[in-house]
Parts: C-alpha cells; sequence; structure tokens
C-alpha cells in the first residue's frame, strides 16, 4: 500500500501490532469500531483462512485477534507476523483493481467488482498497459456494476473522476516497477463520495 500511495492511491488508516494487546490499544485509538487482519506474507488471501475480520468493537479485538491467529497456525502451521487494525470504510463502492504480466502480452489491467464477491461476480474489464484516463474511463463505463458509482437506488454518488485518476496511477505504478513486477491488486478499492482508498494490497515480485 506505500508503494501504491507513491503512486497517488492513498489507503486507509492502519496501524501494526505486534500482539493481540498491542492491536486492542490501537482500536481504542481509532474511536470506534474497525476492520482487524492477520498479517503475514504466507498468505495472498486472508479472508480464505477467516483472516479479516469487519465492524469489530475495541473491547472485541485482543479476543478476535487469538481467534485469527489460532485458525491462521491450523492452516499454515506457522505464527502470524502480526496483525493489521484498520479505520472501517463505510458508504463506498468496493472494487478490484489488479494487474497480471502475460508472457507474450505484457502487462493487463483489471478493474471489477470487488470484495469477497470479486471472483463470484466476474465482473470485469480489462486492458493492456500503459492506459491513458480515456482507457480508465472506458473501463469503468464497461462494468455491470458501473450504475452503483452513479447513486443506484438513492446511494450516494461516488467519486468516478477519483476512481479513473486511480485506475491511470496503479498503471503507471506498474510499468514503473518493470520486468520484475508479476502480479498486483488493490481489492478493495473503495470509491468514495469524495476520493479513494485501498483497504488491502499484494504485490507479487519476481526473485
Amino acid at each position: 500500500k506505500r508503494l501504491f500511495a507513491a503512486f497517488g492511491i492513498p489507503a486507509t488508516r492502519e496501524v501494526v501490532a505486534a500482539t493481540p494487546a498491542e492491536a486492542a490499544e490501537a482500536a481504542r485509538a481509532f474511536g470506534g469500531n474497525v476492520v482487524v487482519k492477520i498479517l503475514s506474507r504466507a498468505v495472498l488471501h486472508k479472508s480464505e483462512i477467516g483472516g479479516v475480520a469487519v465492524n469489530v468493537a475495541a473491547a472485541d479485538v485482543a479476543r478476535t485477534c487469538e481467534a485469527m491467529a489460532a485458525r491462521f497456525a491450523q492452516a499454515t502451521h506457522a505464527q502470524p507476523e502480526g496483525f493489521l487494525v484498520q479505520e472501517l470504510v463505510t458508504g463506498g463502492v468496493e472494487l478490484i483493481l489488479g494487474c497480471t504480466r502475460d508472457a507474450q502480452l505484457g502487462l493487463t489491467i483489471l478493474l471489477g467488482m470487488g470484495g469477497v464477491t470479486a471472483e463470484l461476480y466476474r465482473d470485469t474489464a480489462l486492458r493492456l498497459a500503459p492506459l491513458a484516463r480515456v482507457d480508465a474511463e472506458t473501463m469503468i463505463a464497461e462494468l455491470k456494476s458501473a450504475p452503483l458509482l452513479s447513486g443506484f437506488r438513492g446511494r450516494p454518488k461516488a467519486d468516478a473522476a477519483a476512481l479513473a485518476d486511480a485506475i491511470v496511477a496503479f498503471s503507471q505504478m506498474a510499468m514503473t516497477v518493470g520486468d520484475r513486477l508479476a502480479e498486483a491488486e488493490i481489492n478493495p478499492l473503495f470509491v468514495l463520495p469524495d476520493g479513494v482508498l485501498a483497504g488491502d494490497g499484494l504485490v507479487v515480485v519476481k526473485s
């Protein structure tokens, strides 16, 4: 997420905690319910092993971390590197923004419906990098879920201009990192009434 932020894609406020007690202390400082995630380079998709908990009260954070660590140890036979305590983001549209490198085609940028349902609905648009702004705007318009960005059924309108900026910035990031970049992903990318926030990030580089 620091890499994405360097190219102009901001992330949610978060604190890294080494222990459940530190995570609980961090949660109290946020002043409201939070998101808690397991921290480990060994697992690419934390939700698949129960490593993500949303809307957790500060009083329940330590207990939540302990349960996560137990599930993590059972699934991986290892200990987590720590815990991530994040601000709880509400009122946004969750999208996925990613890229993969094909041996023949090169870098492909993907935009689609995000969150845990990303693979279920398969609502995506694809383009080869690098992208211009018109490419980003066309990708947004191609999504079946695009009406969610326009205030569908009374929802607040999302900042489609900031989303287009983020797509172009993500493409620039991928091109700048170059051949070492195997894949990268922001999921979810929260598109809010004013701006975007990266909720979770993944970068895989070749050794």
